[in-house]
């Protein structure tokens, strides 16, 4: 049965204990017995819904002790109001007036009603004319249905998280795939162009000037396309403790760079802890991403300010957003805020969507927010907005907080890999685009290695198992047809288990992903000689030295 079945059946069976109700007190309306009296007294105390009755100008003559409950009034000062008072709208007791005169009842009749203290309620009610004390008066039964609001709410804000979540989730497969083939297109290009400043004499400046330029272009792609594998990663990530106020503290020494005069920062943290599980770095992108925002919204302010929050928070019950639930327990607060221009109200909903931006062409990706969204997402929180058009903006980030503290040597860093000059050791390199297997090639045989060059994983493993022992290295691409990098890599260290492999991938995998599979190092296209360089040595190099002992 549907959530909106179950709402209605709901609702029938309470209509139906309300006109049981009802019936009784009509019934025995007309008579003075005492007995009678009596009952009536015990039934409307009984029921738990407010009952009232009162004459048809107004005057509340009768109140059950659940309706002085509900609206907030003594049992002295009920029958000092009218029941007006007790509409928000005072034009829908005139309403249901009407519909009492033409059908004698009124079933169901929705309307919001007003307590003592001024707050409103849904309500949905049920009047029927009777006679009391002689009168013929009104007798109203209210039902509250804020529960029902809630619960419906509720639903509706699930389905909006599903919707979301679905949304994100196809944009996210599409975008992966798409970064994947683009920065093969991009590990082409870099090569090429960093091969051909290599050609060029030193007296070709001018040439190198330019090609230096494109070297530039596809940093910034490349650092685009990390944004687009960011936002569609679905792997399990390995998160470690850290404190998030060292992370704030140093990121805005650099943000006060990004400002410009006319504009002030102000930054409060808070003094207790606020450890939480998580990757610093992407938490330091979330605060320069949001930053950046800010002070593109308050370029044309004369006075701009920009203030960077953090505090510790507690949820007593679980907390609703736009398109999260948080549970109950500690978060780490991070607002970042600004005077700005603010988000008008028709689009804000869309912010997060991945490649929505108003910036003018060229200024921005649209890939920023939905970055964020997806790392605080990762991080187990969830991050809002509110804004008022003129007025400014405000992003909250909740992280929970760490619940268990590991030991602090998980937070060092790794030292960087000493490079050395290499001896005659011999590569297998293979990869299907042919162009990133010739540019990957020149840059080993610069660096003076042997190297064998193949584009098929299959034949690769073939001429592997006929010469197992010809190679000191394996560098395989992972996507490939026929056998993936992993694949082939499994098979190979079914033959040679102590054979070093470099992973060269397009898609978003962890170093931590890369150990646990058996790869001794993991190489990001589009790549640079430089980066070949620092992962074919630091495991050569670190081959030899072992060899050496």
């Amino acid at each position: 049965m549907s959530q909106e079945n179950k709402k209605n059946e709901k609702l029938k069976r309470r209509i139906a204990g309300l006109e049981k109700t009802l019936r009784i007190v009509v019934d025995h309306s007309g008579r003075t017995e005492e007995s009678l009296k009596n009952l009536f007294n015990t039934v409307s105390n009984t029921i738990p819904v407010p009952l009232m009755i009162a004459s048809k100008d107004g005057k509340i003559l009768f109140s059950n002790k659940k309706a002085r409950e509900i609206f907030g009034y003594s049992n002295d000062l009920i029958y000092q109001i009218r029941s007006l008072d007790l509409y928000e709208n005072p034009e829908d007791r005139n309403r249901l007036l009407k519909i009492i005169a033409c059908d004698g009842e009124v079933r169901d009749f929705g309307v919001c009603m007003k307590k003592s203290d001024g707050s409103v309620f849904p309500a949905s009610l049920f009047s029927q004319q009777i006679i009391f004390e002689g009168h013929t008066c009104l007798l109203t039964v209210t039902y509250d249905l804020s529960e029902l609001k809630q619960e419906e709410e509720k639903r509706l804000t699930l389905e909006r998280q599903l919707r979301q979540n679905r949304k994100m989730e196809a944009i996210g497969t599409m975008a992966g795939g798409i970064a994947h083939d683009f920065n093969n297109i991009l590990t082409i290009i870099l090569g090429k162009t960093e091969l051909a400043m290599e050609i060029l004499s030193t007296n070709s400046s001018a040439a190198k000037n330019q090609l230096n330029d494109v070297v530039k272009a596809v940093d910034r792609a490349r650092k685009m396309v990390r944004q687009i594998l960011d936002f569609s990663r679905k792997t399990a990530e390995v998160f470690k403790p850290f404190e998030i106020t060292e992370v704030i503290s140093e990121t805005a020494q650099m943000i006060q760079m990004m400002t410009l005069p006319h504009m002030k920062l102000k930054l409060r943290m808070t003094s207790e802890p606020s450890v939480i599980m998580g990757d610093s770095t992407q938490i330091q992108q979330v605060l320069i991403n949001l930053c950046t925002n800010a002070v593109y919204a308050l370029r044309d302010r004369q006075t701009g300010i920009m203030e960077i929050i953090l505090e510790n928070v507690f949820f007593d019950s679980e907390k609703i957003f736009a398109d999260s639930c948080l549970s109950a327990g500690w978060y780490a607060r991070l607002t970042i805020s600004d005077n700005g221009t603010g988000i008008d109200k028709n689009i804000i909903e869309r912010i997060f969507d991945p490649f929505f931006t108003t910036k003018a062409v060229g200024e921005g990706t649209g890939m920023g927010l939905a970055v964020i969204h997806g790392i605080i997402q990762r991080h187990g929180g969830a991050v809002n907005v509110e804004s008022k058009l003129g007025k400014g903006t405000a992003f909250h980030c909740h992280i929970p907080l760490a619940s268990e503290i590991n030991s602090p040597d998980c937070l060092a860093k790794p030292a960087p890999p000493k490079i050395d000059k290499c001896s005659k050791e011999h590569i297998l390199l293979v990869d299907d685009e042919k162009e990133i297997v010739d540019i990957c090639s020149q840059y080993l045989q610069c660096m003076g290695y042997y190297v064998t060059t193949m584009t098929d994983s299959a034949e690769t493993l073939k001429l592997f198992q006929k010469n197992p022992d010809w190679f000191d290295l394996l560098i395989t691409d992972e996507t490939m047809p026929k056998m993936s990098g992993k694949e082939l890599s499994a098979k190979v260290l079914k033959i040679r288990p102590e054979l070093p492999v470099i992973l060269i991938t397009g898609k978003d995998v962890t170093d931590i992903e890369t150990s646990q599979t058996g790869f001794k190092a993991l190489v990001h296209k589009p790549f640079t000689g430089k980066d070949i360089k620092i992962a074919v040595q630091s495991i050569l190099n670190k081959n030899q030295e072992t060899g050496n002992e």
